[in-house]
């Protein structure tokens, strides 16, 4: 199999690597030049390109079985809703249509944002529960991304929660030290949402999976067998242990309000390696 990853960061560099010990073929995307040395140890190929430059992303692709999109919103990009709506728009919603009109087999890295909060009712979320909160950036364009990919019939749209663990990433005690730092301590989360969280490496062995074993459509990709804490229970526990004052929620963004159901992606054969990485801290919080 010949596969073109389109932007090449940490999980893309791990994914490529899987593939190529595997077997395939596989080449990537950058749009720094001066990643390409770096990059041409993993990739077989390696082009200098933006997501939304759809006749370089055809001419990567030629010849490739299929695209893996892994590219995704700078948050540096992001500090208001109008560079939201921009920026959104244009890495997600571009990206993913030159992807679809480059190769008809694509899998693109969603967010469970889809959601919005999940809705009415109790039952856990699942693929069938309907997409909400589609003003906010953060849910429409991905829901749009999905939109230019599925409507090929071949691809496949894999719904992860927040990713941790990539080397270089904060911790979250590092992420809170930071929302205190640049955001005076206010959070754009709700209080009560459960934390969601995938380790990288889940999230490559799940693009790995879906490739291999030609899954189409959409897929909750999570661990299905715990419901983590909520942004609260986390929040409080690490930023005590910090020594830094609890979190303002703005629950300016929802974020499912129940459990996520991965049971469709499961049934598949695969299932999450990693555990939460902050039940730890929750527990010893409220054993004080």
């Amino acid at each position: 199999m010949k596969v073109l990853i389109l932007g090449t960061g940490h999980v893309g560099k791990a994914l490529a690597k899987k593939l190529k010990a595997a077997g395939h073929s596989v080449s990537g995307t950058t749009t720094t030049p001066g990643k390409v040395d770096d990059l041409k140890a993993v990739l077989d190929e390696v082009h200098v390109l933006k997501g939304n430059e759809t006749e370089k992303v055809i001419a990567a692709a030629q010849g490739c079985d299929a695209i893996v999109v892994t590219v995704a919103p700078n948050v540096k990009n992001t500090r208001t809703i109008e560079e939201r709506h921009v920026h959104y728009n244009d890495v997600l919603v571009k990206s993913n249509a030159s992807a679809a009109e480059a190769c008809p087999r694509v899998i693109f890295c969603s967010s469970f944002s889809v959601y919005g909060d999940g809705g009415a009712g109790t039952d856990p979320i699942s693929e069938e529960t309907p997409t909400g909160n589609h003003d906010e950036p953060s849910s429409k364009y991905y829901q749009l991304a999905e939109q230019e990919i599925l409507k090929t019939g071949k691809s496949c749209a894999l719904r992860f929660p927040d990713m941790y663990g990539a080397p270089g990433d904060l911790t979250y005690t590092e992420r809170c030290k930071m929302a205190h730092d640049f955001f005076g301590g206010k959070t754009v989360f709700g209080a009560d949402a459960p934390l969601y969280a995938i380790h990288f490496e889940d999230v490559v062995d799940a693009i790995f999976h879906a490739l291999t074993n030609n899954l189409v459509g959409i897929y909750n990709v999570c661990d299905n067998d715990n419901v983590p804490f909520s942004n609260k229970q986390v929040f409080d526990a690490l930023c005590a242990e910090a020594g830094l004052p609890a979190f303002e929620y703005l629950n300016q963004i929802k974020a499912p309000n129940r459990k996520i159901s991965a049971a469709k992606m499961y049934a598949t054969g695969y299932k999450t390696k990693h555990d939460d990485p902050n039940a730890d801290a929750v527990k010893r919080h409220q054993a004080k």
